[in-house]
Order: C-alpha cells, then sequence, then structure tokens
C-alpha cells in the first residue's frame, strides 16, 4: 500500500451516519474542507464560514454519508436549497397527480351578482 503524504487511505462508504439529523462530526468537516482545499464547490470561491451540504440532498433521497458532502459558501449553500426543496415539491405533486390525490376544494360557496349565495356543485 502506497502512503501518500502520511494520509490513510480508507473506504468513506463506511462513513454512514444512523440517523438523517445526526451531526457531521469534527472529523469529516475537516476531511471535506481539505478535500475541497476551502474552495466552494459550485463558485470556487474561498470559503469564509463553511457551509456542508450533501450533494444528493436528503429530502431527495441522498444519503447522510461522507461521501455524499461537498463544502459550500453561504450565498451558493442557500441557492441550492432552495432548488433541492423546489424539486422535492414538484416530485410531490407530480407523485400525487399520478396516483389520483387532489387538493380539497377550498372555495365551497360563492356570490352572484345579485348576492345571493351558491354552493359549489362539484369536488375538484
Amino acid at each position: 500500500m502506497d502512503i501518500k503524504d502520511d494520509t490513510i487511505y480508507r473506504n468513506r462508504e463506511h462513513d454512514v451516519s444512523e440517523h438523517h439529523d445526526q451531526a457531521i462530526p469534527p472529523r469529516v468537516k475537516l476531511r471535506i474542507f481539505d478535500l475541497f482545499n476551502g474552495q466552494c464547490a459550485i463558485c470556487s470561491s474561498l470559503v469564509v464560514a463553511a457551509q456542508y451540504d450533501h450533494v444528493r440532498s436528503l429530502c431527495n433521497g441522498g444519503q447522510h454519508r461522507e461521501s455524499n458532502l461537498q463544502l459550500l459558501c453561504l450565498p451558493c449553500h442557500q441557492d441550492k436549497t432552495r432548488a433541492d426543496v423546489a424539486e422535492k415539491s414538484k416530485v410531490n405533486r407530480i407523485k400525487a397527480k399520478h396516483i389520483g390525490l387532489k387538493k380539497p376544494r377550498t372555495m365551497t360557496r360563492c356570490r352572484r351578482f345579485d348576492g345571493t349565495i351558491v354552493e359549489a356543485k362539484r369536488e375538484r
């Protein structure tokens, strides 16, 4: 086995946390910071306040493991999180549409021009 710069190489696929809400250990944060040389994975700027992000977000089926982590700056992390949430919402809408779930009708009555109230006739 060839050891380079006193670094111990090992399979990082085993670094899986037990729970999705478990904090990232400091030793893993250091390895991720070194792996990206302190630069944002998206814009390559030097990171002042490190943000550790899942490449494939947990809400979209990603795993909470070291190989799924990346270093991001704050603006890039906010943009990526916004995109991840939008993707998850779209997937849920499409899935609900395919299995026939519909939102309940919120408008149950309406008012005609003459002022009379009419009950809604159909369910959406």
